[in-house]
């Protein structure tokens, strides 16, 4: 496995803290994807409920979108101190942790080669900062020789009555650029470039039928948008070089929203749009699905 350091261009320097010995909070990943698979979803995942949190935490969890890349094992570790806060055990492509409530601060994220001895250098490294009521997702994304991360904003606001909140993170390596539109021809997504991320957006709850095309390369997914839920959709690799969309809960209910999270109401949403927003990105996509 390569070793190579790369951190996001909003990310702080790559700096690893010597761990300390105090006993590691192991969480499971239980949000596995089926995109490794090439297995289209009918609904989507969503792993454990966010963690307790005091009053002024943030929240973070980690997902491994690098499909030759083999399991890894993350850890976070606070950069003030050492202390290890996170630590997931092989954790394969298209898995999603749950979110773990931390004190606001700067942290280290370490994967590490899941078979790799315990004095090995990480795969990648990068450095996180997590404010007080905001939940983040950091990304480890791309082909193994060239590992990029993203660290992107989650807004946990509950959509409007009967609608599902959606977004789309483009980290497909078959295709510099993916589109998406529906099965009727309607267009959601032109030309999503690699490592793009788009703003949340409303649109009616139920099941949807995606097309994806990319450069020499196309694919098929089926995703069910409950109401309610907040989501993620990842364009990823499938096993036969084609194209999936993936769909990851960020949170099923208002009450799976991290307690004391982001405040209700559309100001954060409609204030904040996603830096790298692929031309058009969800630009008129409430009258796309009828929201």
């Amino acid at each position: 496995m390569a070793q190579r350091h790369r951190t996001s261009p909003t990310t702080a320097s790559s700096a690893v803290a010597a761990p300390t010995t105090s006993p590691r909070r192991r969480l499971v990943v239980v949000a596995a994807l089926t995109a490794a698979t090439g297995v289209a979803l009918a609904g989507s995942l969503v792993g454990a409920s966010p963690a307790h949190a005091a009053e002024g935490d943030g929240w973070v969890r980690v997902g491994h979108l690098s499909p030759d890349t083999k399991s890894v094992d993350v850890t976070l570790t606070s950069l003030a101190g050492g202390q290890v806060v996170m630590d997931l055990d092989d954790v394969t492509f298209g898995q999603v942790s749950p979110y773990q409530a931390l004190t606001p601060g700067t942290y280290v994220v370490s994967m590490t080669a899941a078979d790799a001895p315990a004095d090995a250098k990480p795969v990648i490294t990068t450095n996180v900062t997590v404010d007080s009521g905001q939940p983040i997702t950091t990304l480890a994304y791309g082909p193994n020789d060239d590992l990029e991360t993203r660290v992107v904003k989650d807004d946990l606001t509950p959509p409007s009555d009967g609608q599902a909140k959606v977004r789309l993170f483009q980290a497909a390596t078959v295709s510099k650029d993916v589109s998406v539109s529906t099965s009727t021809g309607t267009t959601i997504a032109d030309k999503a470039s690699f490592g793009s991320a788009s703003g949340y957006a409303e649109v009616a709850a139920g099941p949807w039928s995606l097309d994806l095309t990319g450069q020499k390369v196309t694919g098929t997914s089926d995703v069910d948008l409950a109401a309610g839920s907040i989501n993620t959709l990842f364009v990823l690799d499938n096993s036969t070089g084609g194209l999936t969309v993936v769909p990851v809960v960020d949170s099923a209910a208002t009450a799976q929203a991290p307690v004391g999270g982001v405040q209700t109401g559309g100001g954060w949403l409609a204030e904040h749009p996603v830096e790298d927003e692929p031309t058009g990105f969800w630009a008129t996509v409430r009258s796309w699905f009828g929201a």
